[in-house]
């Protein structure tokens, strides 16, 4: 036997840096599929062929993904409608404060009041506009 400890490395012959030097470079191993090809390829048959003949299995497997993912897509809306209903919450609240404090936001809400010289004079900066 050799002293050469990557004797059966598939990069044997070459020069690699964890060969020549002791500094703790290892080179990244190969997954176990590249690493057994053959065996790779008789699992895979194996399995289709278990399909082949338990095919109920994908309808099962099928199903269950659907359900999964509409019970997904159904709490997604409900927490897209719930951050709908808290920003109109706080925009209520917001023009409530303006209406308490005489503000004319709190009685016109996001639209201007554009015709009216109280309005007009008192040139107040509108919440939610910058």
């Amino acid at each position: 036997m050799s002293s050469n400890q990557f004797y059966n490395s598939p990069n044997y012959g070459t020069i690699n840096i964890h060969q020549t030097t002791n500094v703790g470079y290892v080179v990244p191993r190969r997954s176990w599929p590249r690493r057994h090809p053959i065996l790779t390829a008789i699992l895979v048959l194996f399995g289709l062929g278990f399909i082949a003949n338990n095919w109920w299995i994908l309808l099962v497997v099928g199903a269950v993904w659907l359900g999964v993912r509409a019970y997904r897509s159904h709490e997604r809306r409900q927490e897209l409608a719930r951050q709908e209903q808290q920003r109109l919450i706080a925009s209520a609240e917001a023009q409530n404060q303006a209406y308490l404090n005489g503000h004319q936001f709190g009685t016109h809400g996001h639209f201007p009041a554009q015709g009216y010289p109280a309005a007009q004079q008192a040139n107040q900066q509108y919440p939610f506009q910058g």
